[in-house]
């Protein structure tokens, strides 16, 4: 077993992570030119005097540093004079600290780097969506030294995943272990392109996380989403390692150390008893969890720096934006128990339908196994659902019909035109 760990850039990360199979950690700073797969808002902050430091660090403890280039979409600043000098020159600095490897989203950041920095270990972004044998082989032939499968479809087609462990030829395919996306997502690119934009330095734009809100209140309305996700349990590793695969990735970024060591921890020992939501959500952790950066990463510092942006959107809408991230945690911590439960070990058994049968050829609404399995796992508190289900039908009111971007005077217009209705006696 090889892990990938995502590095939230806390010391005490690094020493927690001894003893364990973790061959690297993976991150960036906080937000660069061309941006990456996650938003600065939900980042650590990093600067490259940090970063330098924790790469040394890093190898220091006998760990390898991946810095992520997994841009989706840059606006083809990458084919200009000032998108040349700055990759080149951030290639440089990353090639100077000691970073072991970087990941692309890209066929042209792939072809640059292995040409330009040839000592750089270059590893193929899970946002590229690899699923097939045939796009193993054509990032093999471009000189890929791993690849990350897809995040969004494929963990369960073991048939799939044979092939394209054949087509590899001996370049590492990695598999993320604890994805929570829904499965064949059809916004998946989307997201991909949107998180990136809200990562590039000196975005003006609004970083709500449109695609997540839609995916979340589609989980909260079909909780059969929450097993249809692309995650792997730990007691199912196995599985995937009688098939040829050891390289293991754990998410998320922005998860305090205590919970991301929880989740090597899990995985190193192959089993979890507890909420399989402790293991993939990738916000509403719990407040006394956080650790000293994790209450800064919740901080009224944090939000009004990249949310209170007068000029982006309607300030007078905003606090339907805070009920969201409070009543969801996604903005502030959890504060209680999770309100939704799914008992890792009840579980056992799930995947055992997959290893016979794909879902690629099948009709999720005909076939109900997973529907029937979610009716007896998973757990909504139903007072929280509800009054989640109605924050989530007024912020996509707020986004869809353009009411977080109406002009300030047609907002308080609106309003005053509300309270005299009000006042007026009824007839």
């Amino acid at each position: 077993m090889k892990l990938s760990v995502a590095c939230n850039f806390d010391d005490a990360l690094l020493d927690g992570l001894r003893g364990y199979p973790v061959y690297e950690i993976y991150g960036k700073l906080t937000a660069d030119y061309f941006g990456g797969g996650r938003p600065s808002f939900y980042l650590p902050e990093v600067n490259r005097e940090a970063l330098a430091r924790y790469v040394a660090k890093t190898h220091e403890h006998g760990i390898a540093f991946n810095y992520l280039l997994n841009a989706s979409a840059m606006g083809n600043l990458e084919f200009t004079r000032e998108g040349q000098r700055r990759i080149e020159e951030l290639l440089e600095w990353l090639d100077g600290i000691g970073v072991d490897s970087v990941t692309v989203g890209s066929i042209y950041f792939l072809r640059l780097v292995k040409r330009r920095h040839p000592r750089l270990k270059v590893r193929v972004s899970s946002h590229r969506f690899t699923d097939t044998p045939r796009k193993v082989r054509f990032w093999v032939a471009n000189g890929a030294d791993y690849i990350v499968v897809s995040e969004v479809n494929i963990h369960r087609e073991f048939r799939v995943l044979e092939a394209m462990q054949r087509a590899a030829e001996g370049v590492e395919l990695q598999l993320i272990v604890n994805n929570w996306c829904r499965q064949d997502c059809a916004i998946a690119g989307n997201h991909a392109v949107a998180l990136n934009a809200a990562s590039q330095s000196g975005s003006r734009g609004f970083p709500l996380d449109y695609c997540s809100i839609v995916c979340n209140e589609l989980r909260l309305r079909e909780p059969v989403n929450y097993l249809r996700a692309n995650w792997i349990r730990p007691e199912d590793l196995h599985h995937y390692e009688e098939r040829g695969f050891h390289n293991f990735k754990i998410v998320e970024r922005n998860t305090p150390t205590q919970i991301l060591l929880e989740r090597v921890h899990a995985y190193a020992n192959r089993r979890y008893d507890g909420n399989l939501l402790d293991l993939v959500q990738n916000y509403a952790y719990p407040i006394e969890k956080l650790g000293p950066r994790g209450a800064d990463a919740f901080s009224f510092r944090r939000m009004a720096r990249y949310f209170l942006k007068p000029q982006a959107i309607n300030l007078l809408k905003f606090p339907k934006v805070v009920e969201f991230g409070k009543t969801a945690s996604v903005l502030y911590p959890r504060v209680g128990p999770n309100p939704v439960q799914i008992d890792n070990r009840s579980l056992d058994g799930f995947l055992d339908r997959f290893l016979a049968q794909g879902c690629q050829d099948t009709d999720c609404d005909e076939c109900r196994y997973c529907h029937e399995w979610a009716e007896r796992t998973v757990r909504i508190d139903p007072e929280w659902r509800e009054r989640m289900q109605a924050i989530y039908n007024d912020l996509l009111e707020e986004t869809d019909g353009g009411g977080l971007w109406e002009s300030y005077l047609a907002t308080a217009t609106g309003a005053v035109g509300e309270l005299v209705g009000r006042a007026r006696p009824q007839a």
